[in-house]
């Protein structure tokens, strides 16, 4: 059983993929969360605790996902908007091959993005040559209340900031509600279904 009384996935370190840098992140969690001696909640919440007791953290780097992170309790996903700059596109399409979601087109005026296609993954400004595309708006997605075992769902969309911080900040008040306010046997996950908790 983990000691510290929650566990944190991650993405691989240096993945070329990532939108974001997660590394101080995971870190601020570790320290943060160790503060609030967990274990000694769940030990008397629970007897013995077991896997399915600890509180679930999945960091991932871009909206790939590869640490599974919208099946856990707390998903956390970094995100890097595309901007449009003056910079004169060379029409090469090297970005709209490079799209995944089909979210780029070409168009005689330039480069044109459906937004509600786009997953902010950063793939389009790694590879563009001229400039014309390049990092705008970055931060994280906030996704809560995700399992699987008997009654598996999705993580529930909260919305996005742009700290560290923020991410930090969210996830131990959430954690601190539900030591302070679970009740005797209940898991976090349900904890969460029934409450509302927002950034």
């Amino acid at each position: 059983m983990n000691q510290s009384g929650f566990q944190i996935e991650h993405c691989r370190s240096n993945c070329s993929k990532s939108a974001c840098e997660w590394n101080d992140l995971l870190e601020a969690l570790r320290t943060k969360l160790a503060d609030l001696k967990i274990n000694e909640t769940l030990e008397q919440k629970f007897h013995p605790i077991l896997h399915h007791h600890l509180p679930k953290i999945g960091l991932a780097g871009c909206p790939n996902g590869c640490s599974q992170p919208d099946i856990k309790d707390f998903s956390i996903s970094g995100y890097v908007n595309p901007l449009i700059t003056d910079a004169p596109c060379l029409q090469c399409e090297v970005c709209v091959r490079s799209c995944l979601e089909g979210a780029i087109s070409l168009q005689p005026k330039g480069i044109s993005i459906d937004k509600d296609r786009c997953l902010s993954c950063g793939n389009c400004q790694r590879v563009c040559p001229s400039g014309t595309l390049t990092r705008g708006e970055s931060g994280w997605i906030l996704r809560l209340g995700g399992r699987v075992g008997r009654h598996p769902r999705f993580a529930t969309f909260i919305g996005k900031v742009s700290t560290i911080d923020e991410v930090v900040e969210w996830v131990y008040k959430t954690v601190l509600d539900y030591m302070e306010n679970g009740e005797a046997q209940e898991r976090l996950t349900h904890f969460l279904e029934r409450k509302t908790i927002s950034v």
